[in-house]
């Protein structure tokens, strides 16, 4: 099995006729598509490649998490309490000129 990076393969399958053929059914296909030499080298790098983005992504996403959790923390710890409910003075209540005193 021959390993190509993905240049390579990108440049074997561009390189191949794109001349469209008709057939006895009237389905298009491309010429390529009746000489296509084995691409399985080709699909094993676009999955590797495939799978380094994906380790490459699921780190950064815990790298993520893990600020995001520290930064929660920070917040609770700097966090104000809540203000505690300060009980208004009683006012007293002022007798206007045509009540009665009590």
């Amino acid at each position: 099995m021959t390993k190509m990076t993905l240049r390579e393969a990108s440049r074997l399958i561009t390189s191949q006729s794109s001349a469209m053929t008709k057939g006895s059914d009237g389905h298009q296909f491309e010429a390529a598509e009746l000489q296509t030499p084995d691409l399985t080298p080709v699909l094993e790098a676009q999955i590797a490649a495939l799978r380094a983005v994906s380790e490459l992504l699921r780190a950064q996403l815990t790298d993520t998490r893990m600020e995001c959790d520290r930064w929660r923390q920070r917040a609770e710890r700097l966090a104000l309490p809540p203000p505690t409910p300060v009980a208004e003075p009683l006012r007293r209540r002022r007798r206007r000129w045509w009540q009665p005193a009590w």
